[in-house]
């Protein structure tokens, strides 16, 4: 049954769907659809084993609480349900089902019901079975799915100032951006604008990791001046030649699906991904360093439609905004914490060494990518308000 509707399901994408301009200038900087240029639905646990969910502290992850909505309520995991209203959301995945974000999703799924008493379900769609992250943001744009996931980068295929966040060391830390995204009023004058650019309700955000160098067969390195002259993978996109530039070295377009051969036979000397990519591709086969220069945050968002979203009752809204926090936030985060550590022993037993950031002159890679994004990007109006304020809200 579930097959059948989603065919059904491809079938109206493939009536609704308008092929967006993906070119660079401020559009679309990802050629992929998730910032990280993994096949959908990886998850980067190749040789890893099972992961163990690490404990969740009682401090809230940041990222959720968005408020952009003013007649919307709060977050109240223990709000009383009254509403009887029988509502089925479809939500669309682009991970496995192993995935922590989808696992968070599921125990999400089974909390709500139970809080509201079966009356509102969700019903998952994983591993981009409806379609790629594009393909499911049309479906929720139309209303055929109820809820998506996405990285936020995507967004600027509809609005432009969305690719500002492709920008290496925009922000210093997850916990920065993800507490920009959720509360900035300059954040929200944009999710007001993408709400009426695309009728998507934001929902909140959550970090899956950080692109990281990495790289074989060279003179480890400490700062950019020590990368001049490597050459480091990028996507074709022209944002992402940058970042490396920004880093020091000398961007190579190498497609993913060739990123193994091409460190195999010194086409190219490193690539940027994160630790769950680099064990997910086997890269670390052909790697001997790894550097936690943690240059680009891989931020993904929770979208709703919003027709969806009005029609939900206030007391299904509080508990569902409360399992966001509790299984997109604190969850997920320890999760993948947990993940991310499985990810470094693996690459450690295979032999590689771990440059940490208390041995990078990390004000050396904040100086490059702020002289890079200074003459290349200052100057564009969409993005400059932004930049701007990021460097003023945390002292940068």
């Amino acid at each position: 049954m579930k097959k059948m509707f989603s065919m059904m399901l491809a079938l109206a994408l493939s009536l609704s769907f308008t092929a967006c301009d993906a070119g660079l200038g401020a559009k679309q900087p990802s050629n992929d659809g998730a910032g990280n240029d993994a096949p959908a639905g990886s998850t980067g646990n190749s040789g890893s084993g099972e992961t163990t969910p690490a404990p969740v502290s009682g401090e809230d992850v940041p990222g959720f609480g968005v408020s952009y909505r003013s007649g919307d309520p709060a977050a109240d995991l223990n709000a009383s349900v009254t509403s009887t209203e029988k509502i089925t959301w479809i939500v669309a995945n682009c991970t496995t089902e192993t995935n922590p974000q989808a696992t968070a999703l599921a125990a999400m799924a089974e909390e709500l019901s139970t809080l509201t008493n079966g009356n509102f379900t969700l019903d998952i769609f994983y591993n981009s079975e409806l379609g790629s992250e594009m393909e499911a943001v049309e479906l929720c744009r139309n209303n055929t799915v109820q809820m998506v996931t996405s990285n936020v980068t995507n967004m600027a295929t509809y609005q432009e100032n969305c690719g500002v966040f492709a920008l290496p060391y925009l922000f210093h830390s997850s916990d920065d951006m993800l507490e920009y995204l959720a509360t900035s009023p300059i954040a929200y004058d944009m999710w007001e604008q993408l709400e009426e650019n695309t009728g998507l309700v934001t929902l909140g955000f959550q970090c899956g990791g950080s692109r990281c160098l990495s790289t074989k067969g060279v003179k480890t390195a400490s700062s950019p001046d020590g990368l001049k002259g490597i050459k480091v993978r990028s996507m074709d996109a022209v944002v992402w030649q940058d970042v490396i530039s920004a880093l020091g070295a000398t961007p190579v377009p190498v497609a993913y699906t060739e990123l193994y051969t091409a460190l195999q036979t010194s086409v190219v000397q490193g690539q940027d991904n994160p630790a769950g990519n680099t064990v997910d591709g086997k890269f670390y086969e052909v790697l001997d360093t790894f550097y936690e220069t943690e240059h680009c945050y891989l931020i993904s968002a929770f979208y709703s439609n919003s027709d969806a979203w009005d029609s939900l009752p206030d007391d299904y809204k509080s508990v569902l905004l409360g399992l966001f926090q509790k299984y997109q936030g604190n969850q997920f985060q320890a999760d993948m914490t947990a993940f991310t550590e499985n990810c470094y022993t693996v690459m450690k037993d295979a032999g590689m060494t771990i440059v940490s950031q208390d041995e990078l002159d990390m004000d050396a890679f904040y100086a490059s990518a702020s002289e890079m994004i200074d003459s290349k990007y200052k100057s564009n109006a969409v993005y400059s308000e932004i930049i701007s304020d990021v460097t003023a809200t945390f002292g940068y």
